[in-house]
């Protein structure tokens, strides 16, 4: 079967952004950049939707601090991105108690399980999660999604992307 295509153009791109831009202020957060950390999961793909957060949720005069999470690719194993998360964070700790996790797309889910059973038995915080898009079957379930598809139907794609040997059906 061939997928539909969910093209994501930039237009869209910055009105998804700008959604969960009003969504995270509506929610009133207990976050501030002095304790809350950004870590932009799958650098490669979050950049924007980070970058733009992290400057649109400025408070007091003060952006919020980006971190970068290197994730697997789906033909790759998560053990080697699982210790070197895990190093960063004992390390992230101590300057930070709050997290936010941003991925432009959740797809299966998998990395944001894996991310958040490493934070959660020394998390002094909270973890909140992002998901500009999510497929509606992806196993981790984000607390703030822009635009949810059904990845059965529907293949995910940017309009910055080009083709990928590691995204291969």
């Amino acid at each position: 079967m061939i997928k539909k295509l969910m093209f994501i153009s930039e237009d869209i791109e910055k009105s998804l952004i700008q959604e969960m831009t009003y969504k995270l202020k509506m929610e009133n957060l207990n976050i501030h950049p002095r304790d809350t950390c950004f870590l932009m999961v799958s650098p490669d793909y979050s950049a924007i939707v980070t970058q733009h957060l992290s400057h649109s949720l400025t408070m007091d005069g003060e952006i919020f601090h980006i971190e970068s999470v290197n994730v697997p690719f789906p033909d790759e194993a998560p053990e080697d991105y699982k210790s070197e998360f895990n190093q960063n964070f004992i390390k992230w700790q101590e300057k930070w108690a709050n997290f936010v996790l941003i991925e432009a797309g959740v797809i299966r889910g998998s990395n944001y399980t894996w991310i958040t059973e490493v934070m959660k038995p020394t998390i002094k915080g909270n973890i909140y999660t992002i998901a500009l898009c999510e497929n509606i079957y992806s196993s981790f379930k984000s607390d703030f999604v822009s635009l949810y598809y059904d990845n059965t139907q529907e293949d995910l794609h940017f309009w910055w992307e080009q083709p990928n040997n590691h995204w291969k059906s």
